[in-house]
């Protein structure tokens, strides 16, 4: 684990933790506080660049970084802590309206949920967080495959060319028949991803089960 980054993400949560508990988490507020703690910060390590640079994440895109978590676990806000939304806002935040650092950043979020979240807090965050890495990398891969089904055909391709460099025109059968074939390969791929969004939902659903109500007693004295 970076320390520094893991130190910086702490600062982070500290802010958005801060706002929340003072009822002023809406995005010009917050740029407001994060602009004091960059001047007085009451942590021996203040809030630097990447910390800085996390919180106007959060502000940038708060809105939908809610509408996200409420996605992802079927579950209101209120029903969660405090911590574990901010959490959650900052873990989302990087995954899916940054992406330069996700396996740190589930890494890092992981290990301060279990520093000073609860236990039954642990799975849900984990889990939720996997979901979101599995939902930004399904584009990169879309796009991935879009592009090696553009690249030109090679000389050394097994498709026939005529000396003119143009394909032999294909017959109605031949064409109806690779359509049926594409069908069959589209539905299954889709089938195939039914049934791991099916899973994830389950993953998030038990972990949802064993944490039960979450209670912000003595919250902020843990988080301190």
């Amino acid at each position: 684990m970076a320390r520094k980054e893991f130190t910086q993400r702490r600062r982070a949560l500290d802010v958005i933790f801060e706002a929340e508990q003072k009822d002023i988490l809406v995005p010009g507020l917050l740029r407001e506080l994060l602009a004091e703690r960059q001047q007085v910060s009451t942590s021996q390590v203040p809030i630097q660049e990447l910390g800085v640079s996390l919180v106007n994440l959060v502000a940038n895109h708060l809105y939908e970084i809610d509408g996200l978590i409420e996605d992802y676990s079927k579950w209101g806000l209120r029903r969660l802590s405090t911590l574990d939304r901010t959490i959650l806002r900052l873990g989302i935040a990087e995954i899916v309206f940054d992406g330069a650092n996700v396996r740190d950043a589930v890494n890092d979020y992981t290990a301060i949920v279990r520093e000073l979240g609860s236990e039954k807090s642990i799975g849900f965050i984990t889990a939720i967080l996997n979901r979101a890495k599995q939902e930004a990398d399904q584009p990169a891969e879309r796009a991935t495959g879009t592009a090696a089904d553009a690249r030109p055909i090679s000389e050394s391709s097994d498709v026939d060319v005529t000396p003119g460099g143009v394909e032999p025109e294909a017959s109605a059968e031949t064409l109806m028949a690779e359509a049926d074939v594409d069908r069959d390969a589209v539905g299954d791929e889709v089938e195939a991803e039914a049934d791991v969004i099916e899973a994830d939902r389950a993953e998030v659903a038990d972990a949802l089960e064993a944490a039960g109500p979450l209670d912000d007693a003595d919250e902020y004295g843990r988080f301190e």
